[in-house]
C-alpha cells in the first residue's frame, strides 16, 4: 500500500520504519524544514523499549543512550527515601534508558532512510480527500498524492485532527509548567535522581543520558506569572534549582544549554481515532505530561500496532478502527494516571503513599504486550 505520514517526529518516524518493515510505500512529510526535536531528553521505559526492539532500534538507541536500572527517589535536599528498581522486560537489557531528543531522531531518521521510505522536509498537507479506494491528499506547492493510508502523526496541535476530526476536544492545561535544559554531566552524577521540594517548590529530575551529558527538569505550579525574556531564562532556572540539594548543585552550576520551559497540557480524544482511510496516532490522539514518562513511548507503540492490524485485514477503515479500539484504554491508562500525578503533585493527598502504589500498579498494567 502507499502510506503518507504527516509529521517526522518519534510518532511519525517509526510509523514509516515499522510500515515500510512490511512492504508498503511510505512518504513522509513535514511542515519544519529541519527536524528540531523538542526538549533535551527523554526516558524510554521497557514496554517501548520492547517495541522498539521489535523493530530492530533498540540496540542503537542504546549505543546513544544511557542504561538505568534504578531512579533515587530523594527529598528536596537530596537524601534518598526509597530507590526504585522496575524489571526489565527485555533479557540482558536495562528496565530503562535516558536519550537526549537529539540522538533519538537521529536514529529514527537514519532508520526511515534505511527503510526506504521517501522524507520531504518543508511540505505540509493542504487538503485531504478520501474516495472510499483511496485518498488524494493536496500538498504545499500546489502537488498532489494518491495513497492508500494518511497517517497523522503531527502532535499535539495536529492539523490533521482538525480535518478529519473537527469535533475532537482542544487539548487541556494541567496547570503545572516543566523547565528542561540540557547540561555536562559532572564525573559524581551517574544515577536518575528526582528530588521532591513539595507544592511550593516543585520536583527536579537530573538524568544522565550519555557519558558526558545529562538533562535536568523541574515541575512547578503553573501561577500565571509572565515568562522570563528568552537571555533570562538560564537565570530564572537557576534560582529554581537553588532550593535544592544532591547533584542539583553540580548540574545548576555548569553551563546549561538552550532552557525549554512551557505549559503542561494533556489531550484524549474518544474514539473512532480514524475517518475512512486517515488514522491519527501519538500525540495528535493522546497527549500526556511527563510524570509517567510514557507520552514518547506510547507513539512508538503506536507505529508498532498500526502495521500488525493493516497486515492483518484488507479492509482499511476496518483495521484503523480496530487499531484505535486496540490502543484507546492503554493510552487513556498513560494520560489519566499522568494527569492524576500531577494534581497529587499541587495538592498532595492524605495518604502519601497513594502516588507510589498507583504508579506501580500502571507500570505492572503497562508490562503487558501492547
Amino acid at each position: 500500500m502507499r502510506v503518507l505520514v504527516v509529521g517526522a517526529g518519534p510518532a511519525g518516524c517509526t510509523a514509516a520504519v515499522a510500515l515500510g518493515a512490511r512492504g508498503h510505500e511510505v512518504t513522509v512529510v513535514e511542515v519544519g524544514a529541519r527536524i528540531r526535536p523538542s526538549g533535551p531528553g527523554l526516558v524510554l521505559q521497557s514496554a517501548p523499549m520492547r517495541a522498539l526492539d521489535s523493530l530492530g532500534l533498540l540496540g542503537a538507541c542504546l549505543e546513544r543512550g544511557y542504561a538505568h536500572d534504578e531512579i533515587d527517589l530523594c527529598d528536596a535536599r537530596g537524601a534518598v527515601r526509597t530507590t526504585l528498581r522496575p524489571p526489565s522486560l527485555l533479557p540482558g537489557r536495562p528496565a530503562s534508558i535516558a536519550v537526549s531528543r537529539v540522538a533519538l531522531a537521529e536514529v529514527l531518521l537514519g532508520a526511515v532512510t534505511a527503510s526506504g521510505s521517501e522524507l520531504r522536509l518543508g511540505t505540509t498537507v493542504t487538503a485531504l480527500a478520501d474516495h472510499g479506494d483511496r485518498v488524494e491528499v493536496g500538498l504545499s506547492g500546489g502537488t498532489t498524492r494518491t495513497v492508500d493510508v494518511v497517517v497523522g502523526a503531527d502532535g499535539l496541535h495536529s492539523q490533521t485532527r482538525r480535518s478529519v476530526l473537527p469535533d475532537a476536544p482542544a487539548p487541556r492545561a494541567t496547570g503545572q509548567l516543566v523547565w528542561r535544559a540540557p547540561a555536562p554531566r559532572p564525573a559524581g552524577v551517574s544515577r536518575y535522581s528526582m528530588l521532591d521540594g513539595g507544592p511550593e517548590l516543585g520536583k527536579v529530575g537530573v538524568v544522565p543520558v550519555s557519558d558526558d551529558a545529562l538533562y535536568v527538569w523541574l515541575l512547578e505550579p503553573d501561577r500565571g506569572a509572565p515568562r522570563p525574556a528568552p537571555e533570562r531564562l538560564a537565570e530564572a532556572f537557576r534560582d529554581r534549582l537553588r532550593s535544592f540539594g544532591g547533584p542539583v548543585p553540580l548540574v545548576a552550576g555548569s553551563p546549561l544549554g538552550e532552557v525549554d520551559v512551557r505549559s503542561l497540557q494533556s489531550l484524549l480524544v474518544p474514539l473512532p481515532w480514524s475517518r475512512g482511510r486517515t488514522v491519527l496516532v501519538g500525540d495528535a490522539v493522546h497527549t500526556t505530561t511527563p510524570q509517567m514518562a510514557y507520552g514518547v513511548g506510547m507513539a512508538i507503540e503506536d507505529a508498532v500496532v498500526l502495521a500488525e492490524v493493516l497486515a492483518e485485514d484488507d479492509d482499511v477503515p476496518a483495521a484503523l478502527r480496530r487499531f484505535g479500539e486496540r490502543r484507546f484504554d492503554r493510552c487513556r491508562l498513560v494520560v489519566e494516571t499522568s494527569v492524576r500525578l500531577g494534581e497529587w503533585e499541587q495538592y498532595p493527598p492524605g495518604d502519601p503513599s497513594l502516588p507510589g502504589r498507583l504508579t506501580g500498579e500502571v507500570l505492572a498494567e503497562l508490562a503487558r504486550p501492547a
